[in-house]
């Protein structure tokens, strides 16, 4: 019983596709982790760029109304 066990352990039928199986499944493994902090980290970065993009049209139109405000009109 005890030297069958260890002839299945040590045999080397399927121990190629075993571990290029292995390998497969931890590529795959790291490229699902690899996208899913990526398009973590995108959406962040397009929330922060949105934001600060809209807090400069704000301050650039404040400054373009203090401006015109500053032009006088009349004679």
């Amino acid at each position: 019983m005890k030297t069958m066990i260890l002839e299945k352990l040590t045999s080397k039928k399927g121990q190629v596709s075993m571990e290029i199986s292995i390998l497969v499944a931890a590529a795959v493994a790291v490229a699902s982790i690899a996208s899913f902090f990526y398009v973590k980290s995108v959406r962040s970065s397009a929330d922060s760029s949105g934001d600060a993009a809209t807090d400069t049209i704000n301050r650039i139109s404040e400054s373009a109304n203090s401006y015109a405000r500053a032009i006088p009109t009349g004679p």
